[in-house]
């Protein structure tokens, strides 16, 4: 596709980088809360998970709301609740997916995946159109699978798609239509939406990531960082607190996340 071939271009060009300090509205508080996993909706309600994959909804301003907690207890790999009107759960430790409602009612569990012909997955995200991206440690490969119809559409080696004989792979989404692979090392890799690659971000660190529509934020070295993929530009900003280790933006707020709690910021304007 030709846009996709100028966003690779543009993107090796990039070179513009530039810092800011912005004024910070705080507009809520969660505390005393185990943040493992964070994640926000199209409504700017706040979803965290502890390192026991129990799940607690919160409202825009960090009221609680709706708790699930699972059948069987285990770390989340993946919580994402950006995508559709439903989140989807992935925990590597027991090879399960499974899709909650907004209420966080269980709708759907996939387990056991390895009767599926998987080997291990390490991770997973929700892509367009009742489709799973994996990505199978066993068969070293990057896997799109239709969940619903339970087939594999296509399976890349990572051979084909990464450069590098090593991949430890730490995180995956799809935005927009490309499919976001952070590699250990080696920053982030960015595909289309059929597997195919675009370009490699060498710069991204080793830290938690958070994709948005048209950015990739991460705090690093006391500073939040936002890169775009689409334009000339990395911007970085002071924290407002140095003991933040974890960022999530909605339309509405800024989430920046403790060990044990998350404070509710006002979206500034052009962030």
């Amino acid at each position: 596709m030709r846009w996709m071939r100028w966003l690779a271009v543009l993107y090796l060009g990039m070179q513009g980088s530039y810092a800011q300090t912005l004024d910070w509205q705080l507009l809520g508080s969660i505390s005393n809360k185990v943040v493992d996993r964070l994640s926000t909706d199209k409504n700017s309600y706040v979803f965290i998970a502890d390192r026991e994959g129990n799940i607690t909804q919160f409202s825009a301003l960090g009221d609680s709301l709706n708790f699930y907690s699972p059948a069987i207890r285990s770390r989340l790999t993946i919580l994402e609740a950006e995508w559709t009107v439903n989140l989807f759960l992935f925990s590597a430790d027991l090879q399960q997916f499974e899709f909650l409602d907004r209420f966080l009612r269980p709708l759907t569990t996939i387990g056991n995946l390895s009767k599926h012909g998987f080997g291990v997955i390490k991770q997973a995200t929700l892509g367009n159109g009742n489709v799973l991206w994996l990505i199978d440690e066993n068969r070293l490969s990057l896997i799109r699978w239709d969940f619903r119809r339970q087939a594999i559409l296509q399976e890349q080696p990572f051979s084909t798609v990464l450069e590098g004989d090593y991949h430890q792979i730490t995180g995956l989404a799809e935005r927009k239509n490309l499919l976001f692979l952070h590699s250990k090392g080696k920053g982030v890799f960015i595909f289309d939406n059929q597997g195919n690659p675009i370009t490699q971000l060498r710069e991204i660190p080793d830290v938690d990531l958070y994709f948005s529509d048209d950015y990739i934020y991460y705090i690093h070295a006391g500073e939040i960082h936002r890169v775009s993929y689409v334009a000339n530009l990395k911007e970085s900003t002071p924290l407002p607190k140095t003991t933040y280790k974890k960022i999530v933006v909605s339309s509405k707020s800024v989430l920046l996340a403790t060990d044990n709690g998350v404070d509710i910021y006002a979206l500034h304007p052009g962030w």
